[in-house]
């Protein structure tokens, strides 16, 4: 399968430690669908100080959702007890729908049933996450205007998935709002 972003333009972002890899298997009860677990096993999932892959060696958390939050979070509502957890981001927590494919971020302190659909799919978060680490690394410049330089990052972002810009209060938007306050 062919994705926007190769496993080498990930290693070369983000270097040797800051890829996983999902193992590819086939087992009865892997409902992940084709093209998320080609992408997760050949291109990877980035791992760094923005973007914290919860399935990296050594997590001890379980990567199913439902694990993740108990009573005093609320209830998670039924359509998303199979879903996966991807990584922590923006003060969110980031899930995986394994049969559609889409990713949805749960914010921080916000009701389990106010998540939304942040990115269409992996390879549309990841396309992002290494636009946003190339810009963080190399594309800014201080001596120009940071909210020109963050539009054309945003557009950049919207040309390849809408989603992550759709709400005011998104994950993406939260981020590139802080570098424009000069937070990040």
């Amino acid at each position: 399968m062919s994705f926007a972003v190769s496993s080498d333009e990930l290693l070369d972002a983000f270097g040797l430690t800051g890829v996983v890899y999902f193992p590819r298997h086939a087992a009865p009860g892997n409902r992940l669908d084709v093209r998320t677990a080609d992408f997760l096993s050949g291109v990877g999932l980035p791992d760094d100080v923005y973007f914290t892959s919860k399935a990296g060696v050594g997590q001890e958390e379980s990567i199913a959702l439902a694990e993740w939050f108990g009573p005093e979070n609320g209830t998670l509502p039924e359509e998303c007890r199979t879903w996966l957890v991807l990584a922590c981001f923006a003060a969110s927590l980031l899930a995986l729908d394994p049969e559609s494919g889409k990713v949805y971020a749960f914010g921080e302190g916000e009701p389990l049933a106010s998540y939304a659909q942040l990115h269409r799919d992996v390879e549309s978060l990841v396309h992002a996450l290494l636009l946003f680490k190339r810009f963080d690394e190399h594309e800014r410049d201080d001596d120009a205007d940071v909210e020109e330089q963050v539009d054309r990052l945003r557009a950049r972002i919207e040309a390849f998935d809408p989603l992550p810009f759709e709400h005011d209060r998104s994950q993406w938007n939260l981020v590139l709002d802080e570098v424009v306050e000069g937070i990040r």
